[in-house]
């Protein structure tokens, strides 16, 4: 009964099966529709002794087989009522290298029936290749879903978080759970007649993030950052990854790629195909990140090589056509649609170093609400540190913009100092990852382009005086301020801003002339991203950023009120302040000043410093 009902289940499975070939060692596949009667092999089934038949790709794309020796069947072992194949592999040079990581998805068959995929290694230096096998009922099971995505709640950056790489990396990784592995117990390794002198671990084998055209410290910072977060980075090529005609079919042991950039870079997951059903594909045994409902593009991928090693032989691996869309991503497998086109961010950057021919780059990034904020600052970061020095202070000038939806969001700034790049960098992924993290709906950025011109040396300019020309102004007046600025290593200049004084002002007014640096940091202590009630607010709240080219003069005085959603509502009576206060759906924080008046000093380079002035306007 149960046989009949799990071979119900499995009508939209496909696999390849196997038989023997003339050539001593090999095996030779044979296609075969999983979907027909009796094409699975389940777990109810397996008996220790049994040996079962694998395949996948090797070095240059060499497809191979290789044998499954059944060990025994865990339950529970990697989570309630989930079952995992213990195997000893062999053949295919498995003896020497182990269980690879790239290997993952790599479908083994029993008497020509689809039994799962290779997606387990057991602990670091191990004797024999040990492989835990998902069960293929699981990977089928956990694929099905067909809810809509959701948007999935993970961390984002504050307005006032410091535009660092540290605080992108830590965002991306708070957002994410642990990966550990399972301890397998002395009892347990008694009962599968394995011997060892330390308890192994049973972990997802490692999925390798193919990476091309990163170096640098950028390059090492996204392969630490994405290494702790449990892929196995390695160098490989870019890949056009455009979708192009390739004329092979896509079928069970051939490698398969999960894109996150492509064009001119490339970074994404690799690992085997477990079965291919018409459109539908089944690959990797485990989760890619287990994102769930996901929309990130599915890809061809070429072994280039197998690297050998002790600690984690790893295939070496390059991304080529886009295929299709990666919609699920489970604990058991990833699954996706042949055919699909994946929504992508177009992504251009222009850029001029120290006064050369201006450089054009084009990417594609895949649109996700946890990789895409992480892509976009490496991908930024990592041109402009390939035409930048990287030792000594240096000035950044973005100028650019992104669609969301209907809406502009704005990119001009400019930075200066030993971190410049970086800061430059995480001014585009910061507001990126406000939008895609926001629970607002389902934002979709379209294209991004961004002019950059840089700058070996340090620009910048300071504030060294401000004062009031008229000494005793009257409500109703025009008075001028005067400011006095010095560039690095050059005379100073003078500045003349006129400041209407409203009729009605009364007591003590403050005239501040601030940095937008200073200034956006004041502010964002403030004004939360929680205050935005729509998409189109949440844009408008990230384009009032301020900028670092400039200092704003404000004419401002006390009173108590309330900033509400994002604006300003100064000298609210008490009682309307708690209404507000109460109202579901309404974000409030305490205002001690009102704004009379806010105007712009632009500068050329780094704007810094601050000053206060005090105004008390006589009587009309």
């Amino acid at each position: 009964m149960t046989d009949r009902l799990l071979r119900g289940g499995l009508a939209a499975c496909s696999a390849l099966l196997l038989c023997l070939a003339p050539v001593p060692g090999r095996l030779t596949p044979l296609v075969a529709p999983v979907g027909a009667v009796g094409t699975t092999f389940p777990v109810s089934e397996i008996r220790r002794g049994q040996v079962g038949e694998g395949v996948t790709r090797m070095d240059d794309g060499e497809r191979v087989t290789f044998k499954a020796h059944v060990l025994g069947v865990l339950d529970g072992v990697i989570g309630p009522k989930r079952q995992v194949i213990l195997a000893r592999l062999e053949g295919a040079g498995l003896e020497h290298t182990g269980v690879i990581a790239g290997m993952s998805g790599s479908p083994v068959y029993i008497d020509g029936r689809l039994v799962g995929a290779v997606a387990y290694s057991m602990g670091q230096f191990a004797k024999a290749p040990i492989a835990g096998i998902t069960p293929i009922a699981e990977m089928v099971d956990a694929t099905a879903a067909t809810a809509s995505q959701a948007p999935r709640t993970v961390s984002t950056l504050p307005l006032d978080t410091p535009l660092t790489a540290d605080a992108l990396r830590d965002a991306f990784l708070a957002s994410i759970p642990g990966r550990g592995g399972v301890t397998l117990s002395p009892m347990a390794l008694q009962g599968l007649g394995l011997d060892a002198v330390s308890s192994p671990v049973l972990r997802p084998i490692a999925t390798p993030l193919s990476m091309g055209g990163f170096s640098g410290t950028i390059g090492a910072w996204l392969s630490d950052t994405l290494g702790t977060a449990g892929f196995a980075p390695v160098s490989a090529g870019s890949a056009v990854g455009r979708a192009a005609a390739d004329p092979a079919p896509l079928q069970a042991g051939d490698a398969v790629g999960v894109s996150l950039v492509s064009g001119d870079l490339s970074l994404g997951a690799t690992g085997t195909v477990t079965s291919v059903d018409g459109a539908r594909v089944l690959a990797f045994g485990h989760p890619f990140f287990n994102l769930g409902p996901a929309q990130l593009p599915m890809t061809r991928a070429r072994v280039v090589a197998v690297i050998p090693s002790l600690l984690n032989s790893i295939k070496l691996a390059q991304l080529g056509d886009v295929m299709g869309v990666m919609d699920q991503d489970r604990a058991t497998a990833i699954a996706g649609t042949l055919g699909v086109t994946p929504r992508t961010i177009p992504m251009t950057v222009a850029m001029r170093a120290n006064g050369s021919a201006s450089r054009q780059f084009t990417f594609e990034v895949a649109e996700d609400q946890l990789f895409s904020p992480l892509i976009v600052f490496a991908a930024v970061a990592n041109v402009l540190q390939s035409y930048q020095r990287e030792v000594g202070a240096s000035t950044i000038r973005l100028k650019g913009s992104a669609d969301i939806g209907a809406s502009t969001l704005r990119l001009d700034n400019v930075f200066g100092g030993d971190s410049a790049v970086t800061m430059a960098a995480a001014s585009l992924a910061a507001p990126l990852s406000a939008v895609l993290r926001s629970d607002l709906g389902t934002p979709h950025i379209g294209r991004i382009a961004l002019d950059v011109d840089t700058d070996e040396r340090q620009r910048s300019t300071r504030l060294d005086r401000a004062w009031i020309a008229e000494p005793r102004p009257h409500a109703g007046d025009t008075v001028t301020l005067m400011v006095e600025t010095r560039n690095f290593r050059s005379a100073p200049q003078m500045h003349r801003l006129r400041l209407p004084i409203p009729a009605t002002a009364t007591g003590p007014l403050q005239v501040q002339i601030i940095d937008g640096a200073t200034l956006a940091q004041l502010e964002g202590r403030r004004r939360s991203l929680e205050q935005a009630r729509s998409v189109v607010e949440l844009v408008q709240l990230l384009n009032k950023a301020r900028r670092g080219d400039r200092w704003y003069v404000r004419l401002t005085r006390s009173a108590a009120g309330s900033v509400i959603n994002g604006h300003d509502l100064p000298a609210l009576p008490g009682s309307v302040m708690q209404i507000l206060g109460a109202t579901p759906g309404v974000v409030t924080t305490t205002l001690d000043h009102d704004v009379l008046g806010e105007w712009e000093l632009p500068a050329d380079a780094v704007a810094t410093g601050q000053r206060t002035l005090t105004l008390s306007p006589l009587a009309p």
